[in-house]
């Protein structure tokens, strides 16, 4: 198991630290789903592989253990874990449990925010909702129900091209749901903070996204760089928290990706992104199978409930065992070992008489 648990530690690593390399040569629509999915692989196994460490230890507690039919004795010989390290494991997963559902329970009070607080007012043709703010800002509400929010300080700076790339580029967030794909990526670092690097990728990946979306609505790569640009120039910021703007993400390396030909699908990179979340998987898949066969050799032969107390919960004295001998071979009555009868040497004598 332990082998197992450092196959699995290598592969999360190559998931945290290659995957955001390989994403950034994939079209942006394959790389948010793929860096979303290993993200997810390798939370939920940083979750289950300790989980299971740890069970291996509660089980042996008079409490669990008259739950299921096995022996601590057994369990506690079979186990390859220290109590240490089985502690350790139970604390980390109460502490990454208790920190994903903070981040959730904070993000979608943000998301419900920036919905309730851009309902309001008139909007335009395409969910168009102008604010009369002269700070520059342009984002897009999280969907369903999504609108586009653009304030008026940014609105009078653009032309009417540079407008159809920005309500474009919104509109690709909200039709992609780039806000929940963000969330998850998000809930994965808080299950596992090794992953970090995959939250900037993903942030990344979803504006290309939308940039590669506008320049095929629009029609002009060359416009929506320099919509970009502008727009990152103008606003400085993506809006409040649970919104995605133009001005997200690395600007320069996004105007150089628009001003290159459009990316083409790479089939051998997806192949390995994928090999990199299998192999998470797989690592996860033999702990479990191995704690399985510890339990299935901690298990008792007996009913439930025929087995002693001691044999259940690993106590050092034994029952005592009631001996009873049987009769062996050499005390049954047979020919060969019936008495000797006397023979007429040893019948008595009549005494002599004498005349």
């Amino acid at each position: 198991m332990i082998v197992t648990v450092g196959c699995g530690l290598l592969a999360w690593c190559a998931v945290a630290f290659g995957a955001p390399r390989l994403g950034r040569r994939l079209p942006p629509g394959n790389a948010t789903a793929l860096l979303v999915s290993a993200a997810a692989s390798v939370a939920t196994c940083s979750l289950l592989v300790p989980g299971m460490i740890a069970f291996l230890w509660l089980a042996r507690l008079p409490t669990v253990i008259d739950i299921g039919p096995w022996s601590a004795a057994a369990l506690r010989a079979g186990t390859p874990v220290p109590l240490v390290g089985a502690l350790a494991c139970a604390a980390w997963v109460v502490w990454r449990t208790g920190r994903v559902a903070a981040v959730a329970l904070r993000r979608l009070r943000a998301v419900r925010a920036v919905r309730a607080e851009n309902a309001a007012g008139p909007a335009e043709a395409d969910r168009l909702l102008v604010l009369d703010v002269e700070r520059p800002v342009a984002f897009s509400t999280p969907p369903p129900d999504g609108r586009i929010v653009v304030s008026t300080g940014l609105w009078r700076r653009l032309s009417q091209p540079e407008r159809q790339v920005i309500i474009a580029h919104e509109t690709a967030h909200l039709r992609r749901g780039h806000t929940w794909w963000l969330l998850a990526v998000d809930l994965c670092v808080a299950a596992n903070p090794l992953l970090s690097p995959l939250a900037p990728a993903v942030a990344q990946s979803v504006e290309r996204w939308a940039d590669e979306e506008a320049a095929r609505q629009v029609g002009d790569r060359r416009l929506v760089a320099r919509t970009v640009a502008r727009a990152a120039l103008l606003t400085r910021s993506a809006g409040p928290v649970g919104a995605v703007g133009a001005g997200s993400g690395a600007v320069p390396a996004r105007v150089a990706a628009l001003l290159a030909p459009a990316p083409r699908p790479r089939p051998l990179l997806v192949a390995a992104l994928a090999a990199l979340s299998l192999a998470a998987l797989l690592a996860a898949a033999g702990v479990q199978r191995q704690t399985d066969a510890i339990f299935d050799a901690a298990q008792l032969r007996r009913p439930a409930g025929a087995a002693a107390p001691a044999e259940r919960h690993g106590a050092g004295r034994q029952p005592r065992t009631r001996v009873v001998a049987r009769p062996g071979p050499a005390a049954r009555p047979g020919p060969a070992h019936s008495p000797a009868r006397p023979g007429p040497a040893a019948r008595p004598s009549r005494p002599s008489s004498t005349v």
